[in-house]
């Protein structure tokens, strides 16, 4: 199962655009049998679950534990999720892990697996540093996202001591949406206004320089789809090992 990028990208307009803006827009990034395979391993073939920050620490609800909650109770996490949101960063969305799932072995032969093996060979990382011009990037981490309504991740801006990350990347694959269903990618400037905003898409890459502040804004109610990626970020030194 193979991967490419697109015959036609224009590397050093991509370069320019990241060297000047902070950011990068790829349309049409990978071949559309490539992108196809993945939408349709997002869509059919992945165990999703729910993930939100409780006071500092990630929690993950799989879809069993998450379907049997009483409604109550799943009425009562939404809202103080919703609480945490109005003066702390905050997140809530469906994910799928690949780093960690591929490094620790599970769902072997996995779409997503590949594309994550893809990433990590010399195509994609060549690829990453011509367009960043950071030649030190050695490897990539991943995980495939999923926002549905009420799903959103507030203003931050991606720097974790000792993690190394030299830029975030988002490989979209959603098609149709809507601007007014939200999950936009909201790039600020200086003073905290939107500088940039990047509607949900099929098979396009957006690369954003690390420190930058951005968000995703809240998916409507009314939202008549489901924002699919894998993102992730471009990293330097040695890529952490399994943990046995």
């Amino acid at each position: 199962m193979s991967f490419h990028l697109s015959s036609s990208l224009d590397r050093q307009g991509i370069f320019t655009d990241f060297s000047q803006h902070g950011y990068a827009h790829v349309p049409n990034v990978l071949p559309s049998e490539n992108a196809n395979r993945i939408h349709k391993g997002l869509i059919e073939k992945t165990p999703w679950s729910l993930g939100f920050n409780d006071r500092g620490k990630h929690i993950d609800l799989s879809a069993t534990q998450v379907t049997t909650m009483p409604k109550q109770s799943v009425n009562q996490l939404q809202q103080a999720i919703f609480g945490r949101a109005r003066d702390s960063f905050q997140y809530c969305y469906s994910s799928y892990p690949i780093y960690d799932a591929y490094e620790a072995g599970l769902n072997p032969g996995h779409v997503l697996h590949h594309f994550y093996e893809w990433m990590n060979g010399e195509e994609f990382l060549e690829f990453a540093r011509t367009v960043t011009g950071f030649d030190d990037i050695s490897f990539v981490d991943a995980q495939a996202t999923r926002y549905m309504p009420g799903h959103f991740l507030t203003t931050h801006d991606d720097t974790v001591e000792g993690k190394n990350r030299r830029a975030a990347y988002i490989f979209n694959f959603t098609p149709a949406w809507c601007v007014d269903w939200g999950g936009v990618l909201q790039l600020m400037d200086e003073s905290g206004n939107v500088r940039r905003g990047l509607v949900p898409s099929f098979n396009a890459l957006n690369i954003l320089a690390v420190p930058q502040r951005h968000n995703v804004s809240l998916v409507a109610p009314f939202a008549g789809g489901m924002r699919l990626a894998v993102s992730g970020w471009l990293r330097y030194g040695d890529k952490p090992q399994r943990s046995v």
